[in-house]
């Protein structure tokens, strides 16, 4: 196993009405937004900063519910090896190569870390 550290980097949610999620983030928690996919003008995606990714569902059932973790890990390939080796993970058909799905549906979605910034971040007691 060995001294290994990693990080969430973000976690992605469905929601069924993302221009009121956002105003709502924003809004009551200071959130504030770093990035945005649109198609025809429509909002899909919105990242916010501290770490919450929001994705447009208005159909979904499934809307407020998770959709993906974002991590970031110290050794991309190493990470990646051992996660497809454990029993049960394998990866996302049709995406790149950093995203994994584990037996319960949970999605990943890997990083290679900047040069020492986990332990930074880590280091940190924010609470």
């Amino acid at each position: 196993m060995g001294n290994k550290c990693s990080y969430l980097e973000h976690a992605a949610v469905t929601v069924a009405d993302i221009e009121w999620s956002l105003k709502f983030f924003q809004t009551v928690l200071g959130m504030t937004e770093t990035r945005r996919k649109e198609k025809d003008g429509v909002l899909q995606q919105v990242w916010l900063k501290g770490g919450l990714q929001l994705v447009a569902a208005p159909e979904n059932p499934a809307a407020g519910r998770g959709h993906h973790l974002g991590i970031v890990v110290q050794d991309f390939q190493s990470a990646l090896q051992e996660m497809l080796a454990y029993e049960g993970v394998h990866p996302m058909e049709g995406k790149p190569e950093k995203w994994v799905q584990l037996p319960d549906g949970l999605v990943l979605e890997l990083f290679q870390e900047k040069l020492g910034a986990i332990e930074k971040i880590l280091d940190i007691e924010v609470k």
